[in-house]
């Protein structure tokens, strides 16, 4: 029998809302320790010959009634009660026109883009006033309500896909961190799951599509797809210091705005400007009068 927890993913309605959004092939399991790697492990199966019944296509989903361990950047664990998070990890194939793959330099903002359609979402169906810690968490009053996380899945015989992972916590009353936070515990609302993950595809799917047709153009100065996603970044405007990996000294400045490919342009108290594109990022204190 299918486990309940994974019940309300599975109601039919529901999965003809998200193939009528576009999705591609929908997989939901009761329970997976991660949906990033068992989807990418099944996209990098296809890669190697193994031709599915139903293949992997461009807006695959897959999805899982628990995730019991997930991780994030940094490699860190994230686990909650069973039934209480929404969990998902979508394949994204991104291409222009005539099926010309997009340059990976782009990929990053694939994940600001879903951090963006989480907020749209979390606002839609619970009111809540989320916004984009940059560059993969979405906050609630400084909290943070959802964690995304993006990886590569090579392919010898084409160019390489994203697995966008999201997690986004919907109705738990106790999280492992005093710094988290979750919709019924930042609104007072119990929304269901599949509707949160209903709406968040809502929003993104469109700005995906815009975003494959010129990335350069949607991101660029000016650009639609920039403007959505600097409007809802809690980052722009603070002080901020920046881990970087591998042990490289840490950038404290204020965060001014985003590089051309999704980096954090921070400006160091001498007037000097550094791109950040990898690392942690800590708000140091609240963003300054008229800023995000």
């Amino acid at each position: 029998m299918p486990d309940p927890l994974a019940a309300d993913l599975r109601d039919p309605a529901v999965l003809a809302a998200l193939q009528a959004l576009g999705a591609g092939r929908i997989d939901v399991l009761d329970e997976v320790g991660s949906t990033n790697e068992q989807l990418t492990a099944a996209v990098a199966r296809q890669a190697r010959g193994a031709a599915p019944a139903r293949p992997w296509t461009d807006l695959s989903l897959l999805l899982t009634g628990h995730q019991s361990a997930g991780r994030g950047r940094l490699d860190r664990v994230w686990t909650t009660e069973p039934g209480t998070a929404l969990t998902f990890s979508v394949l994204l194939r991104p291409a222009g026109a005539g099926g010309r793959p997009l340059p990976t330099q782009y990929f990053p903002w694939l994940t600001l883009l879903m951090a963006a359609a989480v907020v749209e979402a979390l606002a839609g169906v619970a009111g809540a006033g989320a916004r984009i810690k940059w560059p993969n968490d979405v906050l609630v009053d400084g909290r943070k309500v959802a964690g995304l996380l993006a990886g590569l899945v090579l392919d010898p015989h084409r160019a390489p896909a994203v697995v966008l992972g999201t997690g986004i916590n919907v109705s738990q009353e106790e999280l492992p961190v005093a710094t988290a936070t979750s919709v019924r515990r930042a609104t007072g609302r119990d929304v269901a799951r599949a509707a949160v993950l209903e709406a968040v595809l809502a929003a993104f799917v469109p700005r995906y599509r815009q975003f494959c047709a010129d990335p350069a153009a949607a991101t660029g100065p000016g650009g639609p797809l920039r403007r959505l996603v600097e409007d809802r970044m809690e980052t722009l405007g603070r002080s901020v210091r920046a881990e970087l990996p591998g042990g490289a000294e840490p950038v404290t400045g204020t965060a001014v705005g985003l590089g051309a490919h999704g980096g954090l342009l921070l400006r160091d108290d001498a007037g000097a400007e550094h791109e950040v594109t990898a690392g942690d990022v800590v708000h140091l204190r609240p963003a300054a009068p008229g800023k995000a």
